[in-house]
């Protein structure tokens, strides 16, 4: 009869699971796969359309900062805000919902209000990125743990220091502090 050992001997490495090994290998992948696009759009100059939402937590306590959500990618640093490329045969209102949804597990319910347009030329790319609040969600937050690594709300007057400049931007017009630009 064989012995079985029920645990390792002290000091022994342990492999690491195939969860804690994810972001560790696709970490790098979507990195590639992020300049690969870059490179794509510097050949094809396709017009694309993309979407983001300011989705708002007003549940503060009375005179308390409503809070905002804000992720952050395993492509590119710093907090933006949820959102996509808008699909063939796909509302602009529709690709907002699956990208939220998608990216941090929420439903977006109530009827998302238009916020802005914006242009946005980087990387040979010629992007248009509409822009919509909503108040209204349900589910429960959670990162996908692929294209985004944490997902989190913040409270409007306390967003952390890595927030993107265009975040940045866009917070500043969706509380008056500056007049809505063209351009991301």
């Amino acid at each position: 009869m064989t012995a079985t050992p029920t645990s390792a001997p002290p000091g022994t490495p342990r492999a690491p699971s195939p969860k804690a090994l994810r972001p560790a290998l696709t970490t790098p992948l979507m990195r590639l796969a992020w300049h690969g696009r870059n490179m794509w759009h510097w050949v094809a100059r396709p017009l694309t359309m993309g979407v983001r939402g300011i989705i708002l937590d007003d549940s503060a306590p009375e005179g308390g900062a409503a809070s905002v959500l804000l992720i952050r990618h395993s492509y590119v640093g710093g907090w933006h805000f949820p959102g996509g490329g808008v699909g063939k045969g796909e509302t602009l209102v529709e690709a907002m919902r699956r990208e939220v949804r998608e990216e941090v597990g929420l439903t977006v319910e109530s009827g998302p209000q238009p916020f802005g347009v914006y242009a946005r030329f980087r990387h040979g790319a010629s992007d248009h990125v509409a822009v919509f609040v909503a108040r209204g969600w349900s589910g429960t937050l959670q990162a996908d743990g692929v294209e985004i690594l944490e997902a989190r709300f913040f409270p409007l007057d306390r967003l952390p220091e890595d927030t993107s400049p265009a975040t940045l931007r866009r917070i500043a017009e969706f509380q008056g502090r500056e007049p809505l630009a063209e351009r991301w």
